[in-house]
């Protein structure tokens, strides 16, 4: 197979920055529409980065949670696999499995797949939220309480979750 043309990039202050592969840019411009929520154009994209450089675990897990979405929860589980097989610190994969769980009501299964994508990426706030939410639906408070503190000094500033984690610790603290 041949290889494909690396191209530079640049940044805004028009300095060339690091080279990107045609696989790179499908992924950047899935990317882009995953903002947009063109779910559909990102799924295209995606599939092109994949077909392009298949044994990457980043591109997989990105079409997997895209595929969550996209209300195709077991095609998203076999990506997510995959993307596991290809590279076990991928805290992605087990975030969503986590989501999927928690969309199925299945908050035990949930704390455990967020569980584990705090062991991966600990510094990830989105998964605290998330497994708080999912621990305080399974009837566990306190570490539901402790979870969303850290969620909350874990978040970025602009982070809808940020209020959003407030309002939950006072329900949590009823």
């Amino acid at each position: 197979m041949m290889r494909e043309p690396k191209q530079k990039t640049k940044n805004r202050a028009g300095r060339r920055t690091r080279w990107l592969s045609l696989a790179d840019r499908y992924y950047e411009r899935a990317l882009h529409y995953l903002d947009k929520n063109k779910l559909d154009l990102a799924l295209a994209d995606l599939d092109e980065a994949l077909e392009l450089d298949p044994k990457n675990a980043e591109y997989v897990v990105t079409r997997g949670l895209v595929l969550l979405q996209h209300g195709q929860a077991d095609v998203a589980e076999e990506d997510f696999a995959l993307a596991l097989e290809l590279d076990v610190t991928q805290w992605l994969a087990h975030y969503g499995r986590g989501m999927r769980a928690f969309e199925d009501g299945a908050f035990a299964e949930a704390v455990g797949q967020f569980s584990r994508a705090q062991r991966v990426a600990p510094e990830r706030g989105e998964t605290y939220f998330y497994r708080a939410v999912a621990l305080h639906l399974n009837g566990d408070q306190q570490e539901a309480i402790r979870d969303m503190e850290l969620a909350q000094r874990l978040l970025d500033e602009g982070d809808k979750r940020q209020s959003q984690a407030q309002r939950w610790l006072k329900i949590f603290m009823k």
